[in-house]
Order: structure tokens, then C-alpha cells, then sequence
């Protein structure tokens, strides 16, 4: 089945000497949207289908805090933006602004940093703050747009994934597997739930999974869900 395609967005950027940022409209009250205004941006907010900010035809970035960045691991939704901004950006973003990570295990965590940097390809940058974010936004939108003073136009198109990649997606969320072995799993099991069903010797059988990959993908299945503790508010 061929996956569909939403109409595609245009972005153009006019020949100027003042910098001009396209900012998703949700962002546009942002302590990153302030800054960027007091900083002389020419601020352009339009729901965007890809990203939070586009500083060129090349360059797109997408911005979390700290608790999305997490929650975005823990539902997926984090590969699916990574995949959207690879396949309409030549030079994408992710930044995170805060470090206060708390409902993900640093594990799990640095899994995310590595799938970004080698999957995708995708550089990740860390800012104390919005305005600390605002003034990179800022620099990198002039090196982009004021070395060459014409007028640039990109088509952004959001993919509406179909089945194939849903599965993928699922199976990836097991532990040690990225888009690779994701996929060698479902072409050897044919389905997410003979994949989640098989077992350790069943699994070691796939290329490239192994003991310890098929023993850590055993123990999070098979494993009894305990509710964390909640801490109690002061």
C-alpha cells in the first residue's frame, strides 16, 4: 500500500537584508518568538506541517523542552518528527531546551541521542533557556539567508504513514533496536505480535540481534508492570 501525502506547504523566503524566520503559529507566543523579534526577526507564523522554525530552504528545526522531549521518546512521536524533518530538510534540527529529564531512564535516553546523530543524522543541541535559543535561531538564520541575497522557495509535505511503518515504529520501541533491526524483525516474524511473542532462542536467530539484545528485549516484554512510586508534593 502506497502511503498518502498531505498537500504540500510553501515556504518562500524574499530577497532582504532583515532576517526572516517562519515559526509555527503555536510558538508565536513563546519566550523564543519574543526574543527573536527583540533581536530584529522578521517573524512569519503560519501552522506549519514540519517542524517549529525554518530558517532557510535547508534548515528546518524543530524545538522541544525537556518533559516533551521524554514524552516524545515514550510514545514514539519523536522518530516520526525525526523522519519528517530528514525528508524535507538537507540540514534539520533538534533542540531541547532544559535538562531536567525525569520519567525516562538515562539509558533509554542516550538510545535517543544515538538513533538522532546515526539513524538520522539529525544534530542535537541543548539551551538553558528560550533566549539562549532565540540568539542561535537568530545566527543561524543569518548565515543562511544573508551569504546570499535571493529569493528561496521550499514545499514542505507531511507523510501520513501507512501500516508497514506503524509496525516498524512499534518495534522499535523495544530495547537495542533501531530502524535496522526493526525491520529484519518483522521481514523474519512477519508481525509485531509474532515479534513480541518469540522467543529468546527464536530471536537470537535474526541478523544482527544476539544474546543480549534478544535478552533485554525478553526481560521488558515478559516483564510485570509495576506503577513507579509518585512523589509527594512539598
Amino acid at each position: 500500500m502506497q502511503s498518502k501525502e498531505k498537500p504540500a506547504d510553501e515556504i518562500v523566503f524574499l530577497p532582504s537584508e532583515i532576517i526572516q524566520v517562519y515559526l509555527d503559529d503555536r510558538e508565536l507566543r513563546s519566550e523564543t518568538a519574543k526574543k527573536l523579534f527583540e533581536l530584529g526577526a522578521k517573524l512569519k507564523a503560519k501552522r506549519l506541517v514540519v517542524g517549529d522554525f525554518i530558517l532557510s530552504d535547508r534548515v528546518g528545526l524543530e524545538k522541544k523542552l525537556a518533559a516533551d522531549f521524554e514524552n516524545s521518546i515514550i510514545d514514539g512521536r519523536l522518530f516520526v518528527q525525526a523522519q519528517e524533518l530528514v525528508r524535507n530538510f538537507s540540514c534539520p534540527i533538534l533542540v531541547v531546551v532544559g535538562r531536567e529529564f525525569e520519567r525516562i531512564n538515562p539509558r533509554a535516553l542516550k538510545g535517543a541521542f544515538i538513533s538522532l546523530a546515526i539513524d538520522f543524522k539529525i544534530p542535537l543541541f541543548f539551551f538553558d533557556s528560550e533566549e539562549e535559543l532565540a540568539e542561535f535561531i537568530f545566527q543561524t538564520a543569518e548565515r543562511e539567508q544573508l551569504k546570499e541575497k535571493k529569493e528561496l522557495k521550499l514545499r514542505l509535505e507531511k507523510r501520513i504513514f501507512d501500516l508497514p511503518m506503524h509496525q516498524q515504529f512499534i518495534v522499535e520501541s523495544l530495547p537495542l533496536v533501531g530502524p535496522v533491526h526493526a525491520k529484519k524483525l518483522l521481514e523474519y516474524f512477519g508481525s509485531v505480535e509474532r515479534v513480541f511473542n518469540a522467543s529468546e532462542e527464536e530471536l537470537k536467530e535474526v541478523d544482527g540481534i544476539g544474546e543480549i539484545k534478544a535478552k533485554e528485549i525478553r526481560r521488558v516484554v515478559s516483564a510485570r508492570y509495576e506503577k513507579p512510586d509518585e512523589e509527594e508534593c512539598d
